[in-house]
């Protein structure tokens, strides 16, 4: 009877590693090969020197051997990122006529530096990288991924910085880091999640329009200088899409007003070769309505005063079927002032606040809190809605 038992518990053994062993081997097996084609700039050609003056200088710093920095920390960063669903494939940048694939191209979007004086000696600059994981057919050449990722990095002088001090930021957030952020290193934490999906389960999220209600418009027309009115619509789609893809893990279409003639998206590597892609409609449009901006003072006392700067959206995510989200969200976001402060800036107060919000939203749409959908969206409402959309990510 032992003998018989032994037998098949042997048996059952054999049968378990038959049809197991090779389903877990295939799991690990399978990665899309993607070749890595470059660091690209994303606009017209006519236009990307001035509108990426820094980091255009940046990545024309070479070694001994004539090699772009960036590309050197690029492909060591990414050799030593352990990548889940795809490989990429360091070597030939800007190679798109040599087969059939996909490539993924390093394109950034956004370069900016916000300067403004607090108090005499005292003068705050913001600086900020925004850029995208681009993974298309270099057949087609057409997007079938992206992940939005970015970086902002706060520095203080006494005066108002010099030409020569912002490019010396600009090149730590490339080549080093300043206070621990660098921005290969959060592109290379997007990438460990990266995936292309096949056609059949290719749904796509995408940010298609920014709205500005009155009460915004109002504010942006009293807090930012002309020249920047134009690309705040830009600045809140990329900022929530890039919360969107590293907080859900997922991809996101590129926005494309402002960058594109249609759905083509043009640009350069940055070996000179332009390109330009097609980025198809989102599956799922969503809008961001800005519904305005708002400040209170919360306390005061001997040692300063503290305010709320409350920021306040509608976020909508459609479907072919209708509205999956559609839903009024706000946050505050507190500032204490202390005494002797001369001047208070509040437009980085309350864009800091709107990108709180956004950073929480995404956050929310996995983890569903009750006491924040209370207090910070419309209770069970949002949450029900969240609670679809979260399906809807993570069946795709």
């Amino acid at each position: 009877m032992k003998d018989n038992g032994a037998a098949q518990i042997l048996f059952a053994l054999f049968v378990f590693c038959m049809f197991f062993t090779p389903i877990c081997a295939d799991a690990h097996a399978i990665k899309v090969n993607v070749q890595y084609s470059g660091f690209a700039f994303l606009g017209e050609h006519a236009d990307i020197e001035s509108q990426y003056n820094y980091s255009n200088q940046v990545y024309g710093l070479k070694d001994a051997d004539g090699r772009s920095l960036v590309e050197k920390k690029l492909s060591e960063m990414v050799g030593k990122t352990e990548i889940k669903d795809i490989n990429v494939i360091m070597g030939k940048l800007g190679q798109l006529d040599s087969g059939e694939g996909l490539a993924m191209a390093v394109a950034l979007d956004w370069e900016d530096v916000a300067v403004e004086v607090i108090e005499k000696g005292l003068v705050k600059s913001v600086y900020n990288l925004h850029g995208q994981i681009l993974i298309f057919d270099f057949v087609k050449m057409e997007v079938v991924a992206c992940y939005p990722f970015g970086v902002r990095a706060t520095d203080c002088t006494p005066e108002i910085p010099t030409e020569e001090h912002k490019l010396e930021i600009f090149k730590k957030l490339y080549l080093s880091d300043i206070a621990g952020v660098n921005f290969l290193d959060s592109l290379c934490s997007l990438l460990k999640d990266a995936k292309v999906k096949s056609n059949a389960s290719n749904l796509t999220f995408k940010v298609e329009e920014v709205t500005l209600e009155p009460k915004a418009k109002d504010f942006i027309g009293k807090n930012f200088p002309d020249a920047r009115k134009k690309e705040f619509k830009i600045f809140v789609a990329q900022q929530f899409s890039s919360f969107f893809a590293k907080n859900l893990k997922t991809s996101i279409l590129p926005y494309t007003k402002g960058k594109a003639i249609g759905s083509k998206m043009a640009g350069r590597f940055a070996n000179g070769d332009v390109f330009e892609l097609t980025v198809p409609d989102g599956d799922y449009p969503i809008t961001i309505a800005v519904r305005g901006f708002k400040k209170v003072k919360l306390d005061e006392n001997d040692t300063g005063q503290s305010w709320v700067y409350g920021s306040y959206i509608r976020l909508i995510v459609k479907s072919a079927l209708g509205d999956v989200v559609n839903s009024k969200i706000k946050n505050g976001a507190v500032k204490i002032v202390p005494v002797g402060q001369l001047t208070v800036a509040d437009s980085s107060a309350f864009i800091e606040s709107l990108l709180i919000l956004f950073d929480k939203t995404t956050k929310q749409i996995e983890t569903c809190d009750n006491d924040w959908l209370k207090k910070c969206a419309e209770g069970s409402c949002t949450g029900d809605q969240f609670e679809v959309l979260k399906q809807k990510i993570n069946k795709y």
